[in-house]
């Protein structure tokens, strides 16, 4: 073989490994990518779960105050209608006020998590292919 064809040769086993390289690392970064996003799935349903537990929570204790107002005020209707008052005005305020504070700050808070975790990953990546680097000298 001339010098041409063993350059040709290498260059060509270059390119293979890189495509291959590419390919991996788009990959790494996939599964990286679906790990962050499952776990922030599964804490959102821990958190909806916990927020539909102390809900139901607060539904009975009302539903008791309103009982309990009624007996106060022989009248169970009455009762149950104090109770609802400030449910309503607290309805009312949340429909009126802007919630685009609300959102951006959840938004920002889920983007912040969801980078602190690519970056933890990609720094237990990176200190992995440290380890094989210099395992392999």
């Amino acid at each position: 073989m001339n010098e041409s064809q063993q350059d040709s040769e290498q260059k060509e086993s270059f390119r293979r490994e890189l495509r291959v390289y590419v390919e991996k690392r788009i990959q790494l970064v996939s599964v990286a990518i679906s790990e962050q996003i499952s776990l922030m799935i599964a804490q959102s349903f821990q958190k909806l779960a916990g927020l539909l537990l102390l809900s139901s929570a607060v539904l009975f204790v009302w539903l008791a105050l309103s009982f309990f107002l009624g007996d106060l005020l022989n009248n169970t209707s009455l009762g149950f209608l104090i109770a609802s008052v400030p449910l309503f005005i607290f309805g009312f305020v949340f429909m009126r006020s802007s919630s685009k504070k609300i959102t951006d700050r959840i938004q920002a808070q889920l983007i912040s998590r969801l980078m602190d975790g690519f970056e933890e990953s990609f720094k237990i990546e990176k200190s992995n292919q440290e380890e094989d680097s210099s395992g392999k000298e």
